[in-house]
């Protein structure tokens, strides 16, 4: 049966107790920001606003000091408090704090705030280390950087020009299940893979050393023979040369010497000396300053500049290209085959008449391609570079009948190549001034990708400001405006000086000027 009336009245009273009862066993809620103690000099200027309830409001992360110059920060709902021994303790709101977020916090042009916000007119105003910024009902936060920063912070992506093929694009490429013409023919879209005959068993020259008076060549396992003014002369130890005052090429074996006006060295087991041995030289200060080794061809000792010219002649498929140390041997077949044929086209292109600058074809660094002979196609681990070589041309030992090239319109493409870019490969239009229809921009997300494994994804590097000073011709630099390209690449950079002088570098100026990886970058 229902309850009476004096019944109900009991129970109500009896569950509000129990209500009120459970309420008081239970334990209080502290506020979110209770978690976020404030402390120091951060707290005090914290209280000065107001604290919770003031300007800023409750903290809503705990003091960190992990940046610059041992800098202190703590977040709040409104704002941050940012603290340095040098500055102290200052807070940044509002659009100044959005403004000085953009201009790349403390690791920007204006550095730490040494103020806090302040009203000037019409205007408030926040100083900071190099500069100050204002806001107006009207124009918003203007940045004014009064003083040059001791340093610039320039983040990038890529590494070298970004012409052409990229390294890292073609390995994730071929990671992605992408063949060697498939690569090939993305980057340098419109030019197609194409095999010819021509050049198959033609020969290359390559500078090994330059700009020395004097050099040494010295067998390993094995004899060689020096053909100097006529004359044939054997030896099984080190060759010495010199460039003498007479303009002539000197030689010292056995103890005597002869001249020339440029002279041949060649060695055991080479076609160009039959023999049992397989005999290798070393060439000092080959090699950037180091000391090359050599299995195949000879080398054609000349002069150059008043100083020696020694230069390695060899078969281009057969002893060049086993010895080019581009990329790891351990990446996927499809991205050295790819390697190999852009290699071949660069080396088949430049084939002919040797440059005045150099006597050669081509130079065995990176003005050419990097080229380390018998130290790369012998090294542990090589192999797969080697069958890479070879899967990309026909025939039966060193007896090549064909090969494979990249080629537009039925002719050889310049097939430049570097590392890797920003994410999409620079046009040759952009980076040297005239356009190559098969040398423009491309996707480059495959650089990027997990399996590419590239170092230089991103990068991040700081220049003083001297260097930035002296790479623009200023007296300092207190700001640094770029403009880019679709691609990232910068199109200028605009120095301006704290008097106000300004000066202009291209992109690829400054990247060569700084020592930058690449001309992708944005001034943070």
């Amino acid at each position: 049966m229902p309850a009476s009336p004096a019944g109900r009245v009991t129970s109500g009273i009896l569950s509000c107790l129990l209500v009120a009862l459970l309420l008081a066993a239970a334990p209080a809620v502290a506020p979110a920001h209770a978690a976020y103690p404030t402390k120091g000099a951060i707290g005090t200027v914290h209280r000065s606003l107001g604290g919770d309830s003031g300007r800023l409001g409750p903290p809503t992360t705990p003091e960190r000091c992990t940046l610059k110059d041992k800098g202190c920060y703590q977040t709040f709902r409104n704002g941050t408090i940012h603290w340095t021994k040098a500055t102290g303790a200052h807070a940044t709101w509002g659009a100044i704090r959005t403004a000085w977020k953009k201009s790349g916090w403390e690791r920007g042009q204006l550095g730490y705030p040494t103020s806090n916000e302040y009203r000037s007119g019409s205007q408030t105003r926040q100083n900071f280390q190099n500069g100050q910024i204002t806001w107006t009902k009207s124009g918003g936060a203007k940045v004014s950087v009064t003083k040059a920063p001791a340093s610039f912070t320039l983040k990038g992506a890529g590494f070298g020009h970004g012409v052409g093929m990229s390294q890292y694009g073609a390995r994730g490429m071929a990671a992605a299940g992408k063949s060697a013409t498939q690569i090939l023919e993305h980057y340098y879209n419109p030019a197609k893979v194409e095999t010819l005959a021509k050049n198959a068993n033609s020969e290359i020259t390559v500078q090994l050393v330059a700009g020395r008076k004097t050099a040494t060549i010295t067998p390993n396992s094995g004899r060689l023979r020096v053909k100097v003014g006529g004359k044939t002369v054997e030896s099984g130890s080190a060759l010495t040369l010199e460039r003498t005052s007479a303009g002539k090429v000197k030689a010292k074996v056995g103890g005597k010497s002869y001249e020339a006006t440029w002279l041949a060295v060649e060695w055991q087991g080479t076609r160009y000396w039959s023999g049992k041995s397989k005999t290798t030289v070393s060439v000092a200060h080959a090699q950037n300053g180091s000391t090359g080794v050599y299995r195949h061809g000879r080398i054609e000792v000349r002069q150059l500049n008043k100083a020696l010219n020694v230069l390695g002649v060899m078969r281009t498929n057969s002893e060049y290209l086993p010895g080019i140390a581009e990329v790891p041997a351990s990446w996927q077949s499809a991205a050295l085959q790819a390697q190999a044929i852009a290699a071949r086209t660069y080396a088949y292109r430049n084939l002919g008449s040797l440059k005045s600058a150099c006597g050669c074809n081509v130079y065995d660094e990176v003005a050419s391609q990097h080229f380390m002979g018998w130290k790369h196609e012998n090294a542990s681990g090589s192999a797969p570079w080697r069958k890479a070589v070879a899967a990309t041309q026909s025939g039966s030992g060193a007896s090549v009948k064909t090969a494979k090239v990249v080629a537009y319109k039925g002719a050889l493409i310049d097939a430049v190549y570097s590392s890797s870019s920003a994410g999409k490969t620079n046009s040759a239009a952009e980076v040297w001034g005239s356009e190559v229809p098969y040398l423009k921009s491309r996707d480059d997300a495959a650089s990027k990708s997990k399996a590419a494994g590239n170092p230089n994804a991103s990068w991040s590097v700081t220049i003083t400001q001297s260097a930035m000073a002296k790479a623009f011709g200023l007296k300092d630099v207190k700001s640094l405006a770029v403009t880019r390209t679709g691609a990232g690449l910068v199109r200028t950079a605009k120095a301006t000086s704290t008097k106000g002088a300004t000066a202009s570098l291209t992109g690829v100026q400054l990247r060569s000027k700084l020592g930058l990886k690449s001309a992708s970058f944005s001034v943070k």
